[in-house]
């Protein structure tokens, strides 16, 4: 016998509601006690219908895991300084797939490209600073996604931590000894962002794929950033670095994928 749809709930009324629905079934004797009879095929069927309803709903995956690539390109004044960064991200939503509302939780890992540049030491001979830096965030917020089908717009917000390392190193003939090697310095501040995107679910059943394209504004607090002005000349105390401070600000877009965890 061929398997019944799973979309199909299954026929659990008993015989004597079977005729009710057949041709000819409703019969002389059984019009005499027809309104008893159509309520408690009316109970029967509701009841099957909403414990196949609940045993479908309860296959539906609760968590959501993704992971992709990330690029991210710095804005405002830092732009003039910092290139282009690559990374690596993931994240986890706690949320029923025919809901439009759940709560995600994101982190991501940037590393800026390198930067050198010259600044004069003396009259004849200049110094190179060379900067490097990376940056991680951890966010978590609301979600939102509408309409419910394999295409999907989303937007979300968060708030959460990030932290920065940025590293200086001080090169050339005319360089202090003292600057031979690298200095980091390192902050931890409060970050939030805003971004929305697009869904395309790419497999269906009790752990479903999606492929997401998403772009988002990410803020933090002040940080400290070095750059080819800060290595200032003090009377007494020579060359030294003096990293500036500053909001970092910056625009990311991720490719992942992700899968949902079944229940």
């Amino acid at each position: 016998m061929a398997a019944m749809p799973a979309s199909v709930p299954p026929d659990s009324s008993p015989k004597r509601c079977r005729g009710l629905h057949e041709p000819g079934g409703l019969a002389v004797p059984v019009v005499r006690r027809l309104p008893s009879a159509v309520i408690r095929c009316l109970i029967v069927e509701v009841a099957a219908a909403v414990a196949w309803a609940g045993a479908a709903t309860a296959q539906q995956p609760r968590v959501h895991v993704g992971a992709g690539a990330v690029y991210a390109r710095p804005t405002g004044s830092l732009r003039q300084y910092l290139a282009g960064a690559y990374g690596a991200g993931g994240f986890v939503a706690f949320g029923r797939e025919d809901r439009a509302l759940r709560l995600r939780i994101d982190a991501d890992f940037l590393h800026f490209a390198p930067t050198t540049a010259s600044r004069p030491y003396t009259a004849l001979q200049p110094v190179f600073i060379t900067t490097g830096s990376q940056l991680f965030t951890a966010l978590a917020g609301p979600e939102v996604r509408l309409p419910a089908g394999r295409l999907r717009l989303t937007a979300g917000v968060g708030a959460g931590f990030a932290t920065s390392t940025n590293t200086g190193a001080v090169t050339g003939i005319a360089a202090p000894a003292r600057f031979s090697g690298a200095t980091s310095f390192g902050d931890l501040t409060l970050a939030y962002s805003a971004g929305g995107g697009l869904g395309a679910r790419l497999g269906d059943g009790a752990a479903p794929v999606w492929l997401d394209l998403s772009a988002r504004y990410v803020g933090t607090g002040p940080t400290r950033w070095v750059r080819e002005g800060n290595i200032p000349v003090g009377y007494i105390s020579g060359v030294y670095l003096k990293p500036t401070r500053s909001p970092t600000t910056l625009m990311s877009f991720r490719l992942a994928v992700s899968v949902g965890v079944p229940s």
